[in-house]
């Protein structure tokens, strides 16, 4: 038997002003828009229906044994009371699930959803569906609750089973989809999230144990007040100058979403800015804040606003969930239509400029990282498409996956040290290159063309280099190339690291410290280096000379440099392009060159190293025009230290 108090009254009061409070306070603050929000709003209202039927049973109780109106409005009250009261643990279920992300609005303002109801929500529903129509036939049956002939109220199998267990199972269900998600949320929510669970738990445990402390709902009303101030509020998501959400709500959302398995569709609006080539105004001095508040308000014309997010300066993000491929390419298509239009900024009509990249996750991202890097990562020049997608999408996210490769390289053990020999004239073992590549455990073989650009960006070149000449340094201190007759290990040196101040001095001091003597270290540095850098590069090549150390001109034969220049540089060796000893083959003007090149190279008192030797025809070329060395997969393609080892012993052995 459940009996009311005066007290119960009270308490039904203050939570029915509390439920009130808070649903004035959403409407006026705007919180209306999201399937999130209108949750929020339908648990208040219900919460409002309870605690006004509890007051409606505390005005009746006196007056149910004299009193049929009395004993009727304490009926109906009860009627409303369960029909509503049993929806609240499935809506914050289903709140929850937009809390976390678990759930998305489609996000278009005209469009259709491609979503289709999954087997466990269909369940859900039905389940919702088969509790209230249990109880909205009692009056008939009885099975939730009954007055006896005394109109005294009682509690029935129904309202233990649907009302507490059922509930239970919703709440039990809400808190798994929070743990699930707890790693993504931010502060506020999870503490907002936990003292909203602790009162709802706390009022339904008094009020199961103790009839008279109506206090279930009030606790109810307590606890969404704090989901109010913390998590409806969402003051910490929003940019409010620009009235979409902020760069933190993206990273979480699009978290929850990788989290969550939930395809997404993000449009990346980069390089917002003035066009020079469309204004026909001089001055390209506009107010970038003015700039970002026209795009936002234009975007929230065509994509409801917390679809929108401003991720940096200038740069925009749309997500959008459960559209199709041609939905979302016709949205992209529009937004770019409209920057092909002008702008009233500051009482002036400009053009503005800007570019979208169309991601799809998880299929062209795999992590936040990857969106953040698609977001800031440089564009080349020449890609010229206004909206990049598909396969020219692709070139950028490869580069985000070889530039996090490269980053984590080191660390991971993925660089490894190659050699290629080199050989005198009469086959005799010479020298070796020593090459660095790339092997990720990812992303398989990466080519030194495509990894060394990334990592002179990244400014990890340095560290590249001194790898190799460490390595190339340890396997010295072995003996065994001292040992086979090699005269010298080639160790190639990056013009960024070239050009820096002390830079010779430094590469001295790892030699020295190795206990590696220094002739047996040959730096090679490329023609087109020394064509653009001679004065400072002839300086380095001194001091390293002086301490030491034996240079190489590599790639000589594809660059335009001034002969002299080049010649007059203290190079030990010239090693010859391949494309000289290949088209050499082909035409006589192409012996001539080669031909040429080799007598120069002696006539300025150099070796001459040739590149690209493939065959037997090559050699014999090369020894009647009396170069000094050869390098080429003739004799072997560059291979790891232990490959190479074995190699050399074989020819020994021979």
């Amino acid at each position: 038997m459940v009996t009311y108090t005066d007290m119960g009254f009270g308490i039904a009061l203050a939570a029915l002003l509390i439920c009130l409070t808070d649903i004035i306070f959403t409407l006026m603050d705007g919180h209306t828009g999201k399937p999130q929000n209108r949750f929020y709003i339908s648990i208040l209202a219900i919460l409002a229906v309870n605690a006004l039927t509890e007051m409606v049973n505390v005005a009746t109780q006196d007056n149910l044994l004299t009193s049929d109106s009395a004993y009727l409005l304490s009926r109906i009250a009860k009627y409303v009371y369960f029909l509503s009261h049993t929806l609240l643990a499935p809506m914050f279920y289903y709140y929850i699930s937009y809390v976390v992300g678990k759930r998305v609005g489609t996000g278009l303002r005209h469009g259709t959803s491609t979503g289709t109801r999954s087997p466990l929500r269909i369940f859900l529903l039905a389940v919702v569906i088969v509790s209230e129509a249990i109880l909205a036939v009692n009056p008939l049956t009885g099975w939730s609750w009954y007055y006896d002939a005394d109109r005294t109220f009682h509690r029935a199998w129904g309202e233990y089973v649907i009302v507490y267990f059922l509930s239970a199972v919703w709440i039990v269900g809400s808190f798994i989809l929070v743990m699930q998600s707890w790693n993504i949320l931010s502060r506020n929510r999870k503490r907002s999230i936990t003292v909203c669970f602790m009162l709802v738990e706390m009022g339904i445990v008094i009020q199961l144990l103790s009839s008279t402390m109506r206090v279930e709902v009030l606790m109810e009303a307590l606890g969404f007040t704090g989901v109010l101030l913390f998590i409806e509020n969402e003051d910490d998501r929003r940019n409010a100058e620009l009235g979409v959400y902020n760069a933190a709500a993206f990273a979480l959302d699009v978290s929850a979403a990788f989290r969550n398995r939930i395809p997404a569709h993000i449009l990346i609006l980069r390089s917002i800015r003035f066009d020079r080539t469309a204004n026909t105004v001089v001055s390209g001095k506009t107010n970038r804040d003015a700039v970002s508040q026209a795009v936002a308000e234009y975007l929230s014309t065509v994509v409801r606003w917390y679809h929108i997010y401003s991720i940096g300066h200038n740069r925009f993000a749309v997500v959008l969930y459960h559209q199709t491929n041609e939905e979302v390419r016709e949205l992209s298509e529009q937004i770019m239509q409209r920057f092909g239009r002008t702008w009233h900024i500051d009482a002036s009509d400009i053009y503005l400029a800007s570019r979208i990249l169309l991601v799809h996750i998880p299929d062209r991202a795999a992590s936040l990282e990857d969106v953040r890097y698609i977001a800031e990562c440089p564009i080349p020049e020449q890609m010229q498409e206004r909206i990049i997608a598909d396969d020219s999408l692709d070139w950028i996210i490869r580069r985000a996956a070889v530039e996090n490769a490269v980053a984590k390289g080191l660390g991971n053990g993925s660089f490894e040290v190659y050699y290629q020999p080199t050989y005198t004239i009469d086959r005799r073992l010479h020298g070796a290159e020593a090459l660095i590549r790339m092997h990720d455990a990812k992303m398989g073989t990466i080519y030194p063309d495509e990894f060394i650009p990334i990592a002179e960006q990244l400014g990890l070149i340095d560290e590249l280099d001194e790898f190799v000449l460490r390595e190339v340094c340890r396997f010295l201190l072995t003996g065994i190339p001292q040992k086979y007759g090699m005269d010298c290990i080639n160790v190639n040196l990056s013009v960024l690291e070239c050009m820096k101040e002390g830079f010779a001095e430094h590469i001295s001091g790892i030699v020295e410290d190795a206990g590696v003597h220094k002739k047996l270290i040959n730096f090679e540095i490329t023609e087109s280096v020394v064509s653009r850098n001679y004065k400072h590069l002839s300086d380095v090549i001194d001091r390293l000379k002086q301490e030491g150390f034996l240079f190489s001109i590599d790639d000589y034969g594809t660059g335009y440099s001034n002969m002299t220049t080049l010649f007059s540089l203290g190079a030990d060796i010239i090693k010859i392009d391949k494309s000289l000893l290949w088209n050499a083959e082909k035409s006589a003007l192409g012996m001539t060159l080669l031909k040429t090149s080799v007598e120069m190279v002696h006539e300025m008192g150099k070796k001459a190293l040739m590149e690209g030797v493939e065959t037997e025809a090559h050699i014999r070329i090369l020894k009647e025009l009396g170069c000094d060395y050869l390098q080429g997969y003739y004799f072997s393609k560059p291979i790891p230290q232990d490959a190479f080892i074995e190699l050399i012993s074989q020819e020994t052995a021979s």
